[in-house]
């Protein structure tokens, strides 16, 4: 790494990445900073707009550098959004430099269209943030580097599960629980053997064989810290079969197991696993997350989108009435295309839905009317759906009105159609990770 390269740097985080990587990747990175900032910039201009942040006290126009405006403003307890957006830049910047993908879109394998989002959350300032990560880690572990992880399998000891644990992963009457390779070397893990698997979009869980297998990762990945409480690992398959009683129209990605290390007696957020069974495609169809599709020119985008409308909006709202939200964005949905055209839908990762209270559910999940619609709103509506229309090929107004014409006549329409809509105030919430408060967008579909 030369001394002019690391002149380009502006973050201690940038200098370190640039010194840890080879001479062509370095140039490469180098040269995606620019860029990398000015996205970072993007999606803070966008929370000052919409979200019920502190005062903006300059102009954020003078700044060229998230780092440099976030420090400016001189927030109360910015520290912690600072260092990952100074992480989320760099990282963007890494994510910039892995070659294209050459499969024709139609093609791919679900793996493929997983590891073709580039740059992450469209909307987060903390989109490539993995605080703890090093610039080698980023490569050897983000989906958008496309490499093999090997998981490492730990003879537990002292363990418990929940469903069907496949036989595959025992050793006797232990069970042998995937680790990430990050957190087993963290935590000096002693493992025996590995499985090669692919990191999805979510980087912590991951393909193998014929499950998804969501780990645990104990560092700031985006907006959270990737371990698995307690309390999910215990209902994992039961909020799967609770969905797969209440759900129709949309298919679900089952929970088939949960596990977990003992330690104390307790199980041990930092070593468990939720393992799912892997979406197979239909005969001629693709697999890909709704999020993938940014990267591919929709044919027909209005028909398009009355297609999808109908697949997604009519069972979404029926299930609100019925007093059940699902965390419906863009990566949470699978789209099964045959020859383009939107089929099927999958909703996938099932622990942040929301549903009136009821017996038989943890009471975490439970939650009131108003909070329910914010859940489908804001997750599916005001992010998805939103972000969709953003990236077709034709007028707002006009793809507005066919989706308009898929909602049905349920008690939240009105709602729907005509007040502001609900949005998570994502920069808000890693200033202040306690907050309720909402973000708000104006309603498409009002003249």
């Amino acid at each position: 790494m030369c001394q002019d390269q690391i002149i380009l740097t502006q973050t201690p985080v940038e200098s370190d990445f640039a010194a840890a990587l080879d001479e062509t990747r370095a140039e490469r990175f180098i040269a995606a900073l620019p860029g990398a900032r000015a996205a970072i910039l993007a999606r803070l201009r966008r929370a000052f707009a919409i979200e019920p942040l502190p005062q903006v006290s300059v102009d954020p126009a003078e700044y060229v550098h998230p780092v440099g405006l976030l420090t400016a403003l001189r927030w109360p307890g910015s520290e912690s959004l600072i260092t990952e957006v100074a992480h989320s830049v760099a990282g963007l910047a890494l994510s910039r430099t892995t070659s294209p993908l050459t499969t024709p879109f139609l093609s791919r394998s679900l793996e493929e269209h997983e590891q073709s989002v580039v740059d992450g959350h469209p909307l987060h300032p903390c989109c490539r943030n993995r605080t703890g990560f090093t610039a080698q880690d980023h490569l050897a572990y983000g989906p958008e580097h496309r490499p093999i992880v090997a998981l490492r399998l730990h003879s537990a000891p002292s363990h418990v599960v929940f469903g069907d644990w496949p036989d595959e992963l025992r050793d006797g009457e232990r069970i042998l629980l995937p680790v990430h390779p990050w957190q087993a070397d963290r935590l000096k893990v002693p493992t025996e053997g590995a499985l090669d698997a692919s990191p999805l979009m979510a980087l912590r869980t991951l393909s193998t064989g014929s499950w998804h297998v969501k780990t645990t990762l104990s560092a700031q990945i985006t907006s959270a810290v990737r371990d698995i409480s307690g309390g999910s690992i215990a209902t994992a398959t039961t909020v799967s079969d609770f969905l797969s009683s209440a759900v129709e129209g949309i298919e679900l990605q089952q929970n088939r197991a949960s596990a977990a290390v003992l330690t104390d007696g307790e199980p041990d957020r930092r070593l468990g696993v939720i393992l799912r069974d892997k979406p197979v495609p239909h005969e001629g169809e693709t697999l890909l997350p709704l999020a993938a599709l940014s990267t591919w020119r929709i044919p027909d985008p209005i028909e398009w989108l009355a297609e999808f409308a109908e697949l997604t909006v009519p069972p979404l709202m029926t299930l609100l009435a019925r007093g059940v939200a699902l965390e419906a964005h863009e990566q949470n949905l699978l789209v099964g295309l045959v020859n383009g055209r939107p089929r099927r839908v999958i909703y996938r990762d099932l622990a942040d839905i929301r549903v009136s209270p009821r017996a038989g559910l943890p009471t975490r999940l439970h939650a009131g009317p108003e909070a329910l619609r914010a859940k489908t709103f804001a997750t599916f509506f005001a992010t998805a759906l939103t972000g969709l229309v953003g990236a077709l090929d034709a007028p707002d107004a006009d793809l507005w009105d066919v989706v308009a014409k898929a909602v049905p006549d349920t008690p939240d329409r009105h709602a729907l159609l005509h007040d502001p809509w609900p949005a998570k105030p994502l920069t808000l919430m890693r200033l202040a990770p306690d907050t309720t408060a909402w973000a708000f967008l104006p309603n498409p579909f009002r003249p």
